[in-house]
């Protein structure tokens, strides 16, 4: 009997931007200058190559779920590849930041575009065979969202050129700023943030082992043009130095998301009484999120200038990102590698059972040290490394967990569905070695 050709699981890819965003955060901290380019690097191997790869991988997930498309479908051949193109065009960007090499980091920032672009045609093309299906709305969210990262790819040329460029026109060295603040809201609210509220729309009542409510489909069909013209408006505004209408567009993003998203997902929270890790971490990560959103769209109402802005943003940034996105991307990630890596009912507890360990705990030391590290950003005081530390760590517990419980799972599985070639081959040496 033939035996089925293993799949090579891209998900790895992602595992291992987070061990790589882990020790490059880790240096970061203990040793300053450890680490080329340090505040690029710990920000782009977590947006790029833990979130994107993410998000280019679970995307097209949930596209193939919702649409139900076949195995077959030609709108999903080049996953593999654009995961890989993706990869490789990453360590390009990366490698040329490092050295400053502006033809470098202009390819890399260019070829991330096209995959990207690539991975948006498909989307649309695979949406053009099931334009009938209710859920058609999620895969607006993830269209609109590879072409705000376009957008951000193209602006991360001009700014690689200010930063390296010795020649650089005095235009765009004046400008550098304002086109960082626009580059930071249509990578970070337009390609994440779109993808992530596309993605709950279904996913969350999933989590929250509940029906969807009736009136999520209709309200997320609502909230896309707001959020998609606060963005615009964000970016617009931050790219010509309007720094009060950067603030609106934030506040307009955030109000469109929570109404049109989070009201829903609320209304399925309390029907379920959730009480497990994934949901408890992804409802965390929201709530950090809109916090994160809401200091940034306050400080661009009160800042003098583009340039000040800029330094103020920065902690809560890192605060949107560890405490807001990557808690949304670990919860689910949480939930879906159980019923990814498959088995049956009884591997996937093993599996879950191994990523839910000391949940409680976790989740509690997480976020009281976001909650003391916003309190030290907010007011000045306390010491921000200890409380990065302690963040660190609980995300090093969680990449050790997804790693011990997808292991486990998969033994399981293969105990309980063993492949009908090695039964046959137990079978036989069994009866060979019985035969006098």
């Amino acid at each position: 009997m033939t035996t089925r050709p293993r799949r090579w699981r891209t998900d790895r890819l992602t595992t291992g931007w987070m061990l790589v965003a882990l020790v490059t955060s880790g240096l970061t901290l203990a040793a300053h200058g450890a680490v080329p380019q340090p505040l690029w690097t710990a920000v782009h191997v977590v947006t790029l190559g833990v979130l994107t790869s993410s998000v280019l991988q679970w995307s097209w997930y949930f596209a193939r779920a919702l649409l139900h498309l076949p195995a077959d479908d030609p709108s999903g051949r080049g996953v593999t590849a654009r995961l890989l193109a993706f990869n490789v065009a990453l360590v390009t960007l990366v490698g040329a930041m490092w050295t400053g090499w502006v033809p470098g980091t202009i390819a890399g920032a260019a070829a991330i575009g096209t995959v990207v672009s690539w991975h948006g045609l498909a989307l649309v093309r695979a949406a053009r065979t099931r334009l009938g299906t209710r859920f058609a709305v999620v895969l607006r969210y993830y269209v609109a969202a590879a072409a705000f990262l376009v957008i951000g790819c193209v602006l991360a040329g001009f700014l690689t050129v200010a930063m390296f460029a010795h020649d650089a026109p005095g235009w765009l060295l004046a400008a550098r700023d304002r086109l960082t603040l626009a580059h930071a809201v249509v990578n970070v609210g337009g390609w994440l943030g779109l993808s992530i509220l596309g993605t709950l729309v279904t996913l969350g009542p999933t989590v929250l082992r509940t029906r969807i409510d009736p009136a999520a489909l209709r309200m997320a069909v609502v909230a896309l043009p707001g959020a998609v013209g606060g963005l615009v408006l964000a970016a617009t505004a931050a790219s010509i130095g309007w720094l009060a209408g950067l603030g609106t567009g934030l506040v307009v993003f955030a109000a469109a998301g929570a109404v049109g998203v989070g009201v829903p997902l609320v209304r399925a929270a309390r029907r379920a009484n959730p009480g497990a890790f994934a949901a408890w971490t992804a409802g965390l990560g929201l709530v950090w999120s809109l916090v994160a959103v809401g200091a940034i769209a306050a400080q661009a109402f009160v800042a003098p200038d583009a340039t000040a802005l800029r330094d103020a943003d920065l902690p809560w940034l890192a605060v949107l990102g560890a405490g807001g996105i990557l808690q949304v991307l670990v919860g689910a990630l949480t939930f879906l590698m159980p019923v990814v890596i498959g088995g049956g009912p009884g591997p996937a507890r093993i599996g879950m059972a191994a990523l839910e360990t000391a949940w409680p705990a976790r989740v509690a030391t997480r976020n009281t040290a976001l909650g003391l590290l916003a309190f030290a950003t907010a007011t000045g005081a306390g010491t921000l490394g200890l409380w990065w530390a302690a963040v660190l760590v609980c995300y090093a517990i969680d990449v050790a967990a997804l790693a011990v419980a997808g292991a486990r799972q998969a033994r399981a599985r293969r105990a309980a569905h063993p492949r009908p070639d090695a039964a046959a081959t137990t079978t036989t040496t069994t009866t060979t070695r019985s035969t006098p």
